[in-house]
């Protein structure tokens, strides 16, 4: 999603802080985030004044800047691209690069996500965590995060699996039943390994690691 932190797009200070622009003040306290939720979030883009390709995403009530994909990363999103649908089952179906929102201030754009019904079901609103079965994140230089706040947020959201596709170490890691904010198991799979498909509970099939990362 993001090299090392998350970073969010300029800030403004608050033109009715007195003390944003006090004399002798230090850079890091004159300058104060101003979070947004995801009901103005939607209205700014509605209004024109963020695009709708623009290259930016809400998390945490701040406005953060996508990362450019290298090669590898892209890649393995083909290969997952050709190895999920099959595997996908009546009742449920894949979203590539779409966005979910995690409670009232944050707005991801997963690479892939696995969704409950048809996408018509979705016709005026956004998949959330409760129709959400499974999240992908596809990460090289983007690990770091992918498997800290990303992880994290996930948890404590309730998304019931999450697979980082381990770009670096050349595995996939599994992480399934979230309870009281973390993730309650962590499996790896690695290469000669299948990783399985679960949804809602059922295994419907698994990928070996070598279709993804090559």
């Amino acid at each position: 999603m993001a090299t090392g932190e998350l970073r969010t797009t300029e800030t403004i200070p608050r033109v009715n802080d007195p003390g944003a622009l006090a004399p002798g003040a230090a850079p890091a306290s004159a300058f104060h985030p101003h979070r947004i939720s995801v009901d103005r979030y939607h209205r700014m883009i509605a209004s024109g004044c963020i695009a709708e390709n623009e290259p930016i995403f809400l998390w945490k009530g701040q406005l953060v800047e996508k990362m450019t994909k290298g090669h590898r990363h892209s890649n393995s999103s083909a290969a997952l691209v050709v190895v999920l649908p099959p595997l996908v089952s009546v009742g449920w179906h894949l979203r590539p690069e779409q966005s979910t929102v995690l409670g009232d201030d944050t707005e991801p754009e997963p690479d892939f996500m696995i969704v409950r019904g048809a996408v018509r079901d979705y016709q005026g609103r956004i998949p959330t965590a409760r129709d959400i079965a499974l999240i992908i994140e596809v990460a090289d230089s983007s690990l770091a995060v992918d498997s800290g706040e990303v992880l994290e947020k996930y948890a404590q959201e309730g998304i019931p699996v999450y697979w980082i596709v381990n770009i670096p170490q050349q595995r996939i890691e599994m992480f399934s039943h979230p309870q009281g904010g973390r993730y309650t198991e962590h499996r790896p799979y690695g290469p000669g390994e299948a990783i399985p498909v679960v949804l809602d509970g059922h295994e419907v099939g698994r990928i070996a690691v070598s279709e993804v990362l090559f």
